[in-house]
C-alpha cells in the first residue's frame, strides 16, 4: 500500500483501498500482510475496531467487482510499530539540531505512533499465544552490526556544504532500536501443523547521507530473519526469551523489504537481499515469481514500479518459504498493458507502488516443527 490511513478504511468508500481490495481479491490468498496501514490502536484518536480489522470488514470481505468474492479473513494481528515512537528521553537521531522531534527522531520515521505500520490477515488460525515481537530489539546487540558511530574510522560527523551525515553517539546506541516498524514471528496453524510467517519491513536505504546510515540499517534488518531462522542466540525478543528458531521449523518470510538483489534497488556495496536472501540455503529463492507487467518493463521479477524514481523497477517484495515446504507456484498482480482485463491494471497502480505477490505453498505437517 502507499501509506494507507484510519479515515480510508473505517468507512467503506475509498477509492484507494477498493482498489487494493479488487487486486487482493484476484489472488485470494489465505495470509496477507498489508505494509504502510496505520496503526490506529497507536494513534492519539483511537477507533474500537483495529484498522485490519476494519480494512477486512468493509473491503477484503465485500466483492469489489461481480466476477470477485469476498475473503473472510477471521483472523488478524497489528503489531505495534516503532514509527513515530519517540524514546522516553530527547535524542537528536537525524542530527538536525533540534531533539526530541518527529518525525526524524523516532526510533522509525513516522509523524504519529503507528504511522506506516503493517497488519496481517489470515484464514487460518493465529497461535497468538506463541507470537515473537522483537520491536525494542537495540541494534547495539546484533554482533557485526554496521551502525556507523561517532568517533569511529571513517564515520563522518561534520560533513561538507549541504551534505547530510547520519550516526550514532555511545549514548544513542544504549536506545537504538534495530527494527524501523517491528520484526514479529506469527505462527499460523495449518493442516495440523505449525508454520511461522515472518514479518518486518525494513527501512530504505536512502535518504541517509555520506554514511549509508540508512543502508546500513537497511541491511541489517534484513540480516535479522536469516540469523533468526538459523537459530542464532543473541536475539532476544520483547518478552526476554533468547534465540531463533528451532531447527525443524516451517517458515514462510513475508513483505517490503526494501532490498533487492542485482540491479535492483540495493545495488551497491552491501546487497543485503543478495545475501540473505538469494544466496541462502534457508530461503527458496530458486523460482522468484514474475508478471507480465514486469516483462513490460525491463525486470520480468519486478515488484515495485516509480516510487521514489518514476519509471524505475525494483523487486523489493517477497514471499519465500523454508526449504522443506513445497513451492507450487508463485507470481506477481502486475498485468501488462496487453494482458489487463477488468480494470486490473488501473486497480495496481491506484492501490500502490508496490505490486501484490503470492505463493502457493505445500505444507507437509510432521516433517519440521513447532
Amino acid at each position: 500500500m502507499i501509506e494507507l490511513e484510519t479515515e480510508q478504511v473505517q468507512e467503506r468508500g475509498d477509492r484507494q483501498a477498493e482498489a487494493a481490495a479488487r487486486v487482493v481479491q484476484e489472488a485470494q490468498p489465505d495470509v496477507l500482510v498489508v505494509n504502510e496501514l496505520t496503526n490506529n490502536l497507536q494513534e492519539g484518536e483511537h477507533t474500537d475496531t483495529a484498522n485490519i480489522d476494519a480494512f477486512v470488514e468493509h473491503y477484503l470481505s465485500v466483492p469489489q467487482r461481480d466476477d470477485l468474492d469476498g475473503i473472510d479473513y477471521e483472523h488478524t494481528y497489528q503489531p505495534t510499530s516503532n514509527t513515530g515512537v519517540l524514546p522516553d528521553e530527547d535524542y537528536d537521531f537525524n542530527k538536525d539540531g533540534n531533539a526530541g522531534a518527529l518525525p526524524g527522531d523516532a526510533f522509525g520515521f513516522g509523524e504519529y505512533p503507528g504511522h506506516y505500520a503493517f497488519a496481517v490477515a489470515s484464514t487460518y488460525p493465529i497461535a497468538e499465544s506463541e507470537i515473537r515481537s522483537f520491536q525494542t530489539f537495540e541494534w547495539a546487540d546484533m554482533p557485526d552490526n554496521l551502525i556507523p558511530v561517532k568517533g569511529e574510522e571513517g564515520v563522518v560527523t561534520d560533513p561538507e556544504d549541504d551534505e547530510t551525515a547520519l550516526y550514532l553517539t555511545e549514548d544513542e546506541l544504549d536506545v537504538y532500536r534495530l527494527s524501523s516498524k517491528t520484526h514479529v514471528d506469527v505462527p499460523f496453524r495449518v493442516k495440523g501443523g505449525t508454520v511461522h510467517g515472518l514479518f518486518a519491513h525494513p527501512t530504505p536505504p536512502g535518504f541517509d547521507g555520506v554514511n549509508n546510515f540508512n543502508g546500513k540499517w537497511n541491511h541489517d534488518e534484513v540480516r535479522f530473519f536469516a540469523d533468526y531462522v538459523a537459530g542464532e542466540e543473541y536475539i532476544y525478543d520483547d518478552d526476554g526469551e533468547h534465540g531463533g528458531l528451532d531447527d525443524d521449523a516451517s517458515y514462510v518470510l513475508m513483505g517490503d523489504m526494501n532490498a533487492g538483489p542485482g540491479r535492483n534497488r540495493d545495488a551497491r556495496p552491501l546487497q543485503p537481499a543478495q545475501k540473505f536472501f538469494v544466496d541462502n540455503d534457508d530461503f527458496n529463492t530458486d523460482r522468484l515469481p514474475t508478471s507480465p507487467g514486469g516483462y513490460q518493463h525491463g525486470l520480468p521479477t519486478g515488484t515495485r514500479f516509480g516510487g521514489d524514481v518514476e519509471g524505475v523497477v525494483e523487486l523489493i517484495d517477497y514471499v519465500l518459504p523454508s526449504p522443506d515446504l513445497s513451492l507450487r507456484d508463485s507470481s506477481v498482480v502486475w498485468p501488462s498493458e496487453a494482458t489487463t482485463k477488468n480494470g486490473l491494471l488501473e486497480d495496481v497502480n491506484a492501490a500502490s507502488d508496490h505490486r501484490l505477490v503470492w505463493a502457493d505453498i505445500a505444507t507437509n505437517p510432521g516433517n519440521r516443527g513447532k
